[in-house]
């Protein structure tokens, strides 16, 4: 079809200029006319070709203008058959690759939309429930329900308990939200990963004594450098550190790994609790995965610390996942590029 194009293009410069040159011929020489009448002949079969091949274009640009009509309107279904090449072939397949794009990015948006609506719900319910404790609380001392003084203090600590749990709820809240906008200054430092480790496993050292855990460590000896943000670090092996007292304590058995590979270095975190059902290791990272019936949601949990770990990790060009086999072990691993 492209060609054709051509040859009507070529066609549409040449005829008018022999035309012109048998009509001199024929005057100035007295060529037979059967030529002229010839030329005039071909010069109108062209004529009638190009006005066949004009409508026919037009024909396309008019399914093509009702189809760009569709789409405003927002049908994004529909698409533009094309059997031929040139510009209008191009324009159409052009076409169509927009449609695709309008439909991916509408439908990404009706994900994120329904996700948002989600969160929002769950978050509601997250801070309803303590703030509702709290106030069940608090009238309580108003009005004299304590009997005496252990009984007040014991309200008291509850009270403080719940406010903390709030406050860490609202905190991670609004940390997910700056690093959904990207806005979470970082401080990129040189900084050896068991050192961080270790210090993050100190500051758990009560925990683990209150639960009765065992803790089994194998950390490298050798300096782990790394080029990271610290704080985030932290808050990364805090939330996984976290997240195998929650669910994996029951066992009493946590370990925490530091290992050297080629090109960085990796932590696995790891437990012996109840495991994590195969179909839902895709989504354990996203907001709010405990909610699912795979694992119930304990106390003063959020739901949003695997999915800041991982938006933390990405930031520092690393990986996470996890592997699990129900009821023998349950590995978070993440790795770290070495400096």
């Amino acid at each position: 079809m492209r060609g054709l194009c051509k040859i009507f293009t070529v066609l549409d410069c040449i005829l008018p200029f022999l035309a012109c040159i048998m009509l001199v011929a024929f005057y100035l020489f007295d060529i037979d006319n059967s030529y002229l009448i010839a030329l005039n002949l071909l010069i109108i079969i062209f004529s009638v070709l190009k006005i066949y091949m004009k409508n026919k274009n037009i024909y396309k640009l008019k399914k093509m203008n009702e189809q760009i009509q569709r789409v405003a309107s927002g049908n994004l279904n529909g698409r533009i058959l094309v059997r031929e090449d040139g510009l209008i072939g191009d324009l159409a397949c052009n076409f169509n690759k927009i449609i695709e794009s309008l439909q991916v990015t509408c439908e990404n948006e009706i994900m994120a939309e329904e996700a948002r609506r989600k969160l929002m719900v769950n978050i509601s319910h997250d801070i309803r429930t303590p703030l509702t404790s709290i106030i069940g609380y608090v009238d309580a001392l108003k009005d004299g329900m304590a009997s005496n003084e252990e009984e007040r203090q014991e309200y008291l600590q509850i009270i403080s308990m719940k406010s903390r749990k709030l406050k860490q709820l609202i905190d991670e809240i609004f940390h997910m939200a700056k690093l959904d906008s990207d806005d979470i200054k970082m401080d990129f430092q040189s900084h050896d990963m068991g050192e961080i480790l270790r210090e993050c496993i100190i500051g758990f050292l009560p925990k683990f004594n209150k639960e009765e855990i065992t803790l089994k460590i194998d950390i490298i000896d050798e300096k782990a450098l790394v080029y990271c943000d610290r704080l985030s670090i932290i808050r990364i092996l805090n939330n996984l550190i976290e997240n195998a007292l929650q669910y994996g304590g029951r066992e009493n058995v946590i370990g925490i790994d530091l290992v050297q590979l080629e090109n960085d270095y990796q932590i696995n975190i790891w437990d012996k609790g109840p495991g994590i059902e195969e179909e839902h290791i895709p989504f354990i990272f996203e907001r709010l995965y405990i909610r699912d019936k795979a694992r119930k949601k304990p106390v003063g949990s959020s739901g949003l610390g695997l999915s800041i770990a991982k938006k933390l990790i990405e930031k520092h060009d690393g990986k996470i996942w996890v592997e699990s086999k129900l009821s023998e072990k349950t590995v978070f691993s993440f790795t770290i590029p070495k400096l």
